[in-house]
């Protein structure tokens, strides 16, 4: 492992606590998307900590979970110490998750720059991302801003946030933060030049999120606080947790500061949003068929036939995802693959708790 540079002490934060139910029915409860080898070999969460090792110590490595997920996040990271799985009682959204994390770590590293990262995106270029990563933590432990990742828009996304930047260099100012745009706006804002995609991976020194919060969402933080002061009692986490606001940090804190700056990515960046995405990871055969597993396809095109343990064979197939396992089978249009989320509500509400 190389050793990290001289410089401000940089902890990383991944958050990974979330269930992927867009890729029901081989992501579940006890087995989420992060757990998944989507993309590669390595499950989504062992690539992301990868990812930072050359540049992080393992002690400065923290992942956020629930309860259920912490037992097993704790056996696929053995090389993190065990105290470094941070576990909400219930997830509350990113709000709450980042201000967990920043009660705790800054009793443990008070003058750190917190690297915010998610466990189930993939990242390609790793050099240029430790790079990025790099100029944000010198950025925000010089200009104390708080700094969010943008990625620049390759298509007309309308299913991610966007930020209105200003400026130019390796360092731009953010004029505004942008909602899940129309199409006719989300082409806009690919041809504008000036608005990027809002990843979701943030950094900041720990003096100046705590500062900022306090500003414009103290009600985050009061009960944490207050728990702090009380000697951080596992057991007594659940009742502080559950006073707090269920916020995204976009909404709590970045729509709101007036001291936020964006770092343009040069990597690589994938949220793996759904069965689509993995798709795109895949080399297709020569009629645009992706397929894994004991397949058979005849006149058919533009599949993705994800596997289990039995055959699966089809005949003039058109634009169809099929995910098999062996107690549930997946069958979708391209073009519906996020009513997969969908499918998941209407299993939940039929009671069908043995399929999640």
């Amino acid at each position: 492992m190389t050793k990290p540079k001289n410089g401000p002490r940089k902890v990383a934060v991944i958050m990974a606590g979330g269930r992927g139910t867009r890729f029901w029915p081989r992501s579940r409860g006890a087995r989420p998307k992060q757990f998944l080898a989507m993309v590669g070999e390595e499950t989504l969460l062992n690539a992301t900590v990868s990812r930072m090792t050359p540049s992080f110590l393992p002690e400065d490595i923290y992942i956020v979970t629930t309860e259920e997920l912490a037992a097993e996040t704790r056996r696929m990271l053995p090389q993190l110490p065990p105290g470094n799985v941070l576990v909400e009682p219930e997830g509350r959204n990113t709000a709450p998750c980042l201000a967990l994390a920043l009660a705790i770590i800054e009793s443990r590293t008070p003058d750190g720059v917190m690297v915010v990262l998610s466990a189930d995106s993939w990242i390609g270029d790793q050099d240029k991302f430790l790079e990025d990563i790099d100029t944000a933590v010198d950025h925000a432990s010089r200009k104390r801003d708080l700094v969010v990742f943008g990625i620049r828009p390759t298509y007309p996304e309308t299913g991610y946030g966007y930020i209105e930047t200003e400026g130019k260099g390796k360092v731009l100012g953010a004029s505004a933060f942008r909602e899940k745009p129309s199409y006719e706006k989300a082409v806009e804002y690919l041809e504008s030049g000036h608005h990027f995609w809002n990843a979701g991976m943030f950094v900041w020194t720990l003096q100046d999120l705590r500062a900022e919060l306090t500003r414009h969402c103290p009600e985050i933080l009061a009960p944490l606080d207050e728990w702090m002061a009380a000697g951080a009692d596992a057991a007594r986490l659940a009742a502080a947790y559950g006073r707090l606001p269920k916020l995204s940090i976009d909404y709590a804190l970045m729509e709101k500061s007036d001291r936020v700056a964006v770092v343009p990515a040069r990597f690589r960046w994938s949220d793996v949003g759904s069965w689509p995405a993995v798709v795109e990871f895949h080399e297709p055969d020569a009629s645009g068929n992706v397929v894994q597993g004991d397949v058979i396809l005849l006149e058919s095109n533009n599949c993705a036939i994800f596997g289990g343990k039995r055959l699966i064979a089809g005949s003039g197939l058109e634009n169809l995802i099929v995910v098999d396992e062996p107690d549930a089978l997946l069958l979708c249009r391209k073009d519906r693959a996020q009513d997969v989320k969908t499918i998941v509500e209407r299993l939940a509400s039929l009671g069908r708790t043995d399929l999640l």
